[in-house]
């Protein structure tokens, strides 16, 4: 059974993502804390987004604190699959993820990237998944090893902006 479910991510989740945020995800993944009229608005503009389009937004659900089935869970985190972006090429796609904070440390990271790397391998003429993490997220860096992408020895801009810079790590499709 998988650790995590994906759903597309829209103005449902917007209470789970404000209050769980913190400062980690906020450099890592968001670019800054999220105030509840600019989440609004980047949800509203993600439920717009056509399903297998180049930019695709997920929330992860994974069990509730009980123990309780994934189906009825929690929100635990979320990622994005990006055919589109600074530094891409036609059979690559931007692999992100993140976990509030809440459910770090449980082994949700992994569950939640493979699925989302899967679904980018299953996209028409995605033969690379591209991750972009910073240098000092050893948690982010055990997953992608664990995943089998390897680093490209290339840093770059993140993809949470601010002037931030991350490692690529690439996966080729069938690793």
């Amino acid at each position: 059974m998988n650790a995590v479910r994906l759903e597309p991510l829209g103005s449902h989740h917007a209470y789970a993502i404000l209050a769980g945020q913190d400062d980690l995800l906020a450099r890592e993944a968001f670019g800054a804390l999220w105030t509840p009229e600019a989440l609004a608005v980047f949800l509203a503009r993600a439920e717009r987004w056509r399903p297998g389009g180049p930019i695709q937004e997920f929330a992860a659900i994974g069990p509730d604190g009980d123990g309780g089935a994934v189906s009825r869970g929690v929100m635990v985190g979320g990622g994005g699959i990006h055919r589109l972006g600074p530094g891409l090429e036609r059979h690559q796609a931007d692999i992100s993820y993140w976990l509030l904070p809440a459910h770090r440390g449980r082994g949700l990271g992994h569950a939640l990237a493979a699925d989302l790397v899967q679904r980018a391998h299953a996209l028409d003429g995605v033969r690379e998944a591209i991750l972009r993490i910073d240098p000092a997220n050893l948690a982010s860096q055990a997953v992608a090893r664990r995943l089998g992408a390897l680093p490209a020895g290339l840093t770059e801009p993140h993809s949470a902006g601010g002037g931030h810079r991350a490692q690529r790590w690439v996966l080729e499709a069938g690793d």
